[in-house]
């Protein structure tokens, strides 16, 4: 639409020369794109060219996180939130650029990686390589991944592929594109890419850079997914799954060390970080820009806490396993998935992804404490507005927008919807590794018959693998065959959607409170047929007056940000 070229041009978004690798963790940097006259015909031009356009991708990471959880089902928001949170918590209309900032911040983004894109040449090789194509792949995924945010937030994107240089360009008339006709575009945009690799030049402010690009084989399983395009989704997973030799460790369970449950180990905290495979990042330095996700989270004045719902959910969970090296001796059947509050012999409470902070608090509201276990502590920084950080300010130096066990539980959620479900059970219970693949107990060897690659797990890389469910129920789930089934009656399409749903639990167990929610509910809604009334039950969730919520959420547009 014209007013959102306005924004562009106004913004002076077309403005000045490259930034160098120095700064490209200082979101204050105004030097990321080109003028009018400067090509990129060289591999050092394409390489500042794409950190540029990172560090501008640095303003959307509170907003991702924001936008993909409020709306949820796992959080809610108390009294002491922002007015924006509150709206659009409700599905109200608000003012969200007063809080979040201005929406085209997402068009400038899109603005730079299309002047990059339309200003490198791609054809320039060295020793028969096309020593740009990495970076120009990599800023086509930029450039659709933050379309596809656009949709998921607002239902529709102003879509264009043409650079905004001046006021005339400006002054284009650009029909938005809703989200359905949207993933189509952006499916076709990165497919030819998906085969590139990921740039990487080392390690950048003490964070490995290979991390910071969105890679166009994860971002093509995700337009894939949402589109139902359920086996090439699952081949897309399983081809980044398999590049990338990813696995999800046990060794990142949350155990109790003895049978009087005295005291655990708890190595589920940090996955935050430790499992990235994708993030924004943000610099080491104090005074640089950061999103606010701890004081937003872990607060005597919170922005948004776990939902009583879901603290329930993870406390009534059963366990099944206490002993890190015994894993065959079942030692009976714990309450709580002890990625949530872990709660010993002598009621004594651990944090993990929650926990029950009382201190400065007028209520015993659980906190959201993924943030501050994961971020950054700066002593020599004071931060007033928080009561509970005493030693200093934990500032957030990374917002993952996909993890290991994130891309197993969607790889899960693909091939259970592609007709394998005891497959993508297995993802959650087992682990694929050969051995569970090779078990008829197991998996039916009837998903298996028709041989495709994406899944054959048998390389021994894949030897590690363990269920994601496991690193907070228990490894004995991997061995007691009388708990955590699939329903022995159910018809296939109950099956599947008894799966989806399991999926759906752990990636709210694994993933909570990082900015997935939202969107993991709008897909499996699409999934089964009858959008957005799965989602609107789930989100109700949170209500004191469910029906409500469900009423207003089965009108569509009330989904999106307005």
């Amino acid at each position: 639409m014209k007013k959102i070229l306005n924004y562009i041009f106004m913004a002076g978004v077309a403005i000045a020369c490259m930034t160098s690798c120095s700064d490209m963790l200082d979101t204050k940097s105004e030097s990321y794109v080109f003028d009018n006259d400067h090509s990129l015909d060289s591999a050092n031009d394409s390489v500042y060219s794409v950190m540029g356009i990172l560090t501008q991708l640095q303003k959307l990471g509170e907003r991702y996180v924001a936008f993909g959880e409020l709306r949820g089902d796992l959080v809610s928001v108390p009294v002491t939130a922002p007015v924006a949170y509150q709206a659009l918590s409700n599905f109200d209309a608000c003012d969200e650029e007063a809080e979040f900032g201005p929406k085209r911040d997402f068009y400038s983004v899109i603005n730079n990686c299309n002047i990059a894109l339309a200003r490198m040449d791609v054809s320039i090789a060295e020793h028969g390589v096309q020593v740009m194509l990495p970076e120009y792949a990599a800023i086509h995924a930029i450039r659709d991944w933050t379309f596809l945010q656009l949709g998921l937030i607002y239902g529709a994107a102003s879509y264009t592929e043409e650079p905004v240089l001046d006021a005339e360009s400006a002054e284009r008339e650009i029909t938005p594109v809703g989200l359905d006709e949207l993933v189509v575009k952006l499916i076709s945009d990165i497919e030819p890419y998906a085969a590139v690799r990921t740039p990487d030049y080392g390690s950048i402010d003490g964070l490995s850079s290979r991390l910071f690009f969105i890679k166009p084989a994860l971002l093509l399983a995700d337009l894939y997914l949402y589109n139902g395009n359920y086996e090439q989704a699952a081949a897309m997973y399983y081809k980044v799954i398999k590049d990338e030799r990813f696995c999800v460790s046990y060794e990142n369970a949350n155990l109790w060390t003895s049978s009087v449950r005295g005291e655990s180990v708890i190595a589920h905290n940090k996955t935050y970080t430790t499992e990235a495979a994708v993030l924004i990042p943000y610099a080491s330095d104090a005074k640089k820009y950061h999103p606010d996700m701890v004081n937003l989270t872990y607060n005597d004045s919170p922005g948004m806490v776990p939902a009583r719902w879901f603290v329930n959910d993870m406390n009534a969970a059963q366990h099944f396993h206490i002993d890190r090296l015994g894993i065959t001796n079942i030692s009976g059947y714990l309450e709580g998935d002890l990625r949530g509050m872990l709660i010993n012999r002598d009621g004594i409470t651990q944090e993990s992804s929650f926990g029950d902070v009382t201190t400065g608090m007028s209520s015993n509201e659980c906190l959201v404490t993924k943030w501050m276990l994961n971020g950054t502590l700066y002593p020599s920084v004071t931060n007033p507005d928080n009561h509970l950080m005493e030693d200093g300010a934990i500032l957030t130096r990374s917002v993952a927008l996909y993890r290991i066990p994130h891309i197993y539980l969607r790889y899960a959620e693909a091939v259970n919807r592609a007709g394998k479900p005891s497959l993508a059970f297995a993802v959650l219970k087992y682990g694929l590794r050969g051995e569970i693949l090779d078990d008829d107990t197991k998996v039916n060897p009837d998903e298996l018959s028709d041989k495709v690659e994406w899944t054959d797990f048998s390389d021994p890389m894949f030897d590690q693998n363990y269920g994601t469910a496991m690193r907070g129920r228990g490894l004995g789930i991997a061995v007691e065959q009388a708990v955590y089934v699939i329903p022995a009656d159910a018809s296939r399409e109950e099956t599947v959607e008894w799966v989806e749903e399991r999926i759906l639990e752990e990636m709210a167990a694994e993933t909570c409170f990082e900015g997935n929610r939202f969107f993991d509910l709008m897909r499996i809604s699409r999934h089964r047929g009858n959008h957005p009334q799965f989602m609107a039950k789930q989100i109700g969730r949170r209500f004191d007056d469910p029906a409500q919520i469900e009423s207003k959420l089965s009108d569509i547009n009330n989904l999106w940000v307005r």
